[in-house]
């Protein structure tokens, strides 16, 4: 009976509880994730919320001029780059910033809306993915794909709050360069084309964060030491920043 009890607990633990446990007490907040039933909401909330919060940070800086006036002048500097190296023409830049000084704010939200959505999606299934092949490699996990989505769903709760953070910080210092990253050593000399200032942006607090939670989350799956997996969840980090900033994924 008393089995019982704390098993049907365990499932049904709160959706406050699990999140505040990923601040609070990590390790608590995905146990029970490899023995209870698949639980969607663990990975389709944040995602969701991740990607809504994407939108309106859009529609934000697109209604603050001083903002947008900084995109357009960072697609200029691109853009001038392009040109220097050869990759288009003078001619073929102007035109592009032509057209993007008067596209109106729907179809920037169109244009804007729809990577974040693709991005969003992909950045969750695909973290589920490579923690599960991670696992299954390392220690031969036998869990399924689904547990490790739902590991790395509750420890985006933490990106989720990087996202307000950020959000918060960009709009009050009115610049795109005010993150909580790396890139504030640069303050206003920050250079979007500079290769080690995009790196810089790139280490943002709450994601290097997000990668330890997350480490921690995958050895409670796999019942290993917790410095094992944050080992792999940091190998699995720098990875995607050494892939993503030259791919321009990464800003």
């Amino acid at each position: 009976m008393d089995t019982q009890e704390t098993g049907t607990s365990s499932e049904e633990s709160s959706l406050g509880t699990t999140v505040a446990n990923v601040f609070a007490a990590p390790s608590e907040a995905f146990q029970g994730v490899n023995i209870n039933p698949p639980k969607a909401t663990n990975w389709v909330l944040p995602m969701i919320l991740m990607a809504l919060m994407g939108i309106l940070f859009v529609y934000l800086i697109f209604t603050n001029e001083a903002i947008k006036t900084q995109i357009f002048d960072m697609q200029a500097q691109q853009f001038d780059k392009d040109v220097a190296e050869g990759r288009m023409t003078q001619q073929q830049a102007d035109q592009v910033r032509n057209q993007m000084q008067q596209t109106g704010l729907g179809l920037f939200m169109v244009f804007g809306s729809l990577p974040i959505l693709i991005f969003t999606a992909a950045y969750f299934f695909l973290g589920g993915l490579f923690l599960w092949l991670s696992a299954k490699v390392v220690w031969k996990s036998p869990l399924k794909y689904g547990k490790f989505l739902e590991a790395y769903g509750i420890a985006s709760w933490i990106g989720v709050l990087g996202a307000v953070v950020t959000m918060a910080m960009v709009l009050r210092m009115n610049s795109m360069f005010a993150t909580p990253s790396l890139a504030l050593l640069f303050a206003d000399s920050f250079d979007p084309t500079d290769t080690m200032h995009k790196f810089a942006s790139a280490i943002n607090v709450f994601s290097v964060w997000q990668a330890l939670v997350t480490g921690i989350g995958l050895s409670t799956l796999a019942g290993k030491p917790a410095g094992n997996g944050i080992a792999i969840a940091l190998v699995l980090w720098v990875i995607w920043v050494a892939i993503g900033v030259p791919l321009g994924i990464l800003r």
